[in-house]
C-alpha cells in the first residue's frame, strides 16, 4: 500500500497538469479571438427583408476592420416586409465610437461565391450609436451605386466578375463573327474542307501502302522480309547442330577429347621443357653468371684500351690513310689513262 506522502505527491502532480493544461487552453482561446475574449461587447440589431448566407458566427465589419459577429438571426414577428428577419450582433463596447449615428449596414461577399457577412458603413454624423442600437439597412438606391462602383473597380469581386463576363462575351462575339478557328468552324466549310483534305490524302497513303505492286506493298505481302531475316538464323541453327553433332574442326575439338589431350601433353611438356632449362648450370650456377660477367668486363676494358691508343685520340693516323688512299686512286686513274707509263722494258 502507497504511503501518505507518495498519494500527496500524486495529488500534487496531478493538479498541477490540470492547471498548466487550463493555462494552454486559455492561452489558445485568447489567441483564437484575436484577444477580444475578454473585452467588453454590445448589442445592436438589424432588419432585413430576408437574409441568406448570414448566420451566428458570420463576422461583423465597420469599413472592412472585424468588430463583431452575428450572434443569432430570428424572425422578428413584424409585418413589414422590410423588416421581417431580426439579426443580432455581437460588437465590441470601445468599437462603438466608429460607428456614427447615421451609419448603414448591407450583406456582402469577399468574393463572388464566398461566405457573406454584415458590412457596416460609417456616416458623417458627429454622434455615434448607443448599445443595444439599430442599424438601418442601407438603401435601395444607395446599393446600387454602391454595386455599380464596385462594378467599376477593377479590383473588386464584382469587377473582376464583370472582367471575366467581358471576356467570354468577347469569345462569344468572336465566335459569330467567325474571326477565330473556332467561328470560322462553326460559321464557314474551310477548316472542314482543309480536314477532309487531309484525311483524303491519309486514306491515299493507306492504299498506296496496301498496294501489292509498290514496295512496302511487296514487303508486307510477300515472305522477301521474312526469309531475309530468317535465312541466316536458320544458317546459324543449322551451324550449331553440326558443332552439337561433331562435325568440322570446332564440332571435333567439342565433341572428341583427343585435341583437347593433346594440346594438353604439349603444354605440359612444354612446363617440362621449361622446368629443366630452370634447372641448368647457366641458370641456376653462380659460376656460370661470374665467368660471364667476367668476360663482359674484360670486353669494356679493351673496348676503353683501345678508344684511349693514339689512332683513336689524334686523327694523324686518319690524315695518312686518308692521303694514301687519294695516292692511290690517282695512280689508277693515270693507269687507266696511259698504261704504258708504267710499261720499262730493261734488256740486260
Amino acid at each position: 500500500m502507497p504511503s501518505a506522502q507518495r498519494v500527496l505527491w500524486a495529488k500534487f502532480r496531478v493538479s498541477a497538469v490540470i492547471l498548466v493544461a487550463l493555462a494552454i487552453l486559455g492561452t489558445i482561446s485568447y489567441l483564437l479571438t484575436g484577444g477580444t475574449v475578454f473585452e467588453s461587447k454590445t448589442t445592436l440589431y438589424l432588419y432585413l427583408s430576408d437574409v441568406t448566407g448570414v448566420g451566428p458566427g458570420s463576422p461583423v465589419r465597420v469599413n472592412g476592420i472585424g468588430v463583431g459577429k452575428v450572434r443569432s438571426v430570428n424572425l422578428s414577428g413584424s409585418t413589414n416586409p422590410d423588416r421581417i428577419i431580426k439579426v443580432t450582433m455581437g460588437v465590441e463596447r470601445e468599437r462603438l465610437l466608429n460607428i456614427t449615428s447615421d451609419s448603414t449596414a448591407q450583406i456582402e461577399s469577399e468574393t463572388a461565391i464566398g461566405d457573406k457577412f454584415v458590412a457596416i458603413s460609417s456616416g458623417t454624423s458627429a454622434g455615434h450609436i448607443q448599445p443595444n442600437g439599430e442599424i438601418p439597412l442601407k438603401p435601395p438606391s444607395e446599393l446600387l451605386k454602391s454595386l455599380q462602383s464596385n462594378r467599376d473597380s477593377v479590383d473588386s469581386p464584382i469587377g473582376q466578375f464583370q472582367k471575366q463576363v467581358d471576356a467570354i462575351d468577347a469569345v462569344i462575339a468572336d465566335i459569330e463573327q467567325g474571326k477565330s478557328l473556332v467561328g470560322q468552324f462553326v460559321k464557314g466549310d474551310e477548316i472542314y474542307r482543309s480536314l477532309l483534305k487531309r484525311i483524303v490524302d491519309i486514306e491515299r497513303a493507306v492504299k498506296a501502302v496496301a498496294d501489292t505492286s509498290g514496295a512496302m506493298g511487296h514487303e508486307l505481302y510477300t515472305d522477301q522480309l521474312f526469309r531475309q531475316i530468317h535465312d541466316p538464323l536458320a544458317k546459324l541453327d543449322q551451324s550449331l547442330s553440326r558443332m552439337q553433332a561433331g562435325q568440322g574442326g570446332i564440332g571435333q575439338f567439342l565433341r572428341d577429347p583427343a585435341q583437347y589431350k593433346q594440346l594438353r601433353d604439349s603444354l605440359g611438356n612444354l612446363r617440362s621443357s621449361i622446368a629443366d632449362f630452370r634447372k641448368q648450370p647457366f641458370v641456376d650456377s653462380e659460376q656460370s653468371y661470374t665467368g660471364w660477367n667476367r668476360q663482359v668486363a674484360l670486353l669494356i676494358r679493351n673496348v676503353d684500351e683501345f678508344n684511349a691508343s693514339p689512332m683513336m685520340a689524334t686523327s694523324a693516323v686518319y690524315d695518312n690513310l686518308n692521303g694514301a688512299a687519294r695516292q692511290m686512286q690517282q695512280t689508277l686513274k693515270e693507269f687507266r689513262e696511259n698504261p704504258r707509263k708504267f710499261l720499262r722494258l730493261k734488256v740486260f
